[in-house]
């Protein structure tokens, strides 16, 4: 069954903005698109997208490289999103996320959230 969110999780050593690049890149050129982005300090982003379902597999190949790590689990939907599965459904849009630990010695920068007016 083909699912309709896939949450991707990872981690990094390398510089945090070439790997948000990297990330951004890997899911336009999968004919994916961004949606909404959480920085929530220097060590955590998340990054929300849609994405069609053929460009999954090879979308989560690409979020693997380049110093970019997947936890296991993630590494498994990537194995377990064959083709047979979107066969019929190339079109079907997905929503995604991918949550990206940056392990660096910097200290962490928490960004202030503006309180709600009202």
């Amino acid at each position: 069954m083909l699912p309709s969110v896939i949450r991707v999780k990872s981690f990094t050593r390398e510089n945090r903005y070439e790997i948000i690049d990297h990330a951004v890149n890997s899911i336009q050129t999968c004919g994916g698109w961004i949606t909404n982005h959480t920085m929530y300090s220097n060590k955590i982003i998340v990054i929300n997208f849609e994405i069609e379902a053929k460009g999954v597999r090879n979308l989560l190949h690409l979020f693997n490289q380049n110093g970019l790590v997947l936890f296991a689990e993630s590494s498994q939907m990537m194995n377990e999103f064959s083709e047979y599965i979107v066969k019929g459904k190339e079109e079907k849009e997905i929503v995604g996320s991918i949550n990206i630990t940056f392990i660096n010695d910097e200290p962490p920068i928490r960004n202030e959230v503006p309180p709600i007016p009202g």
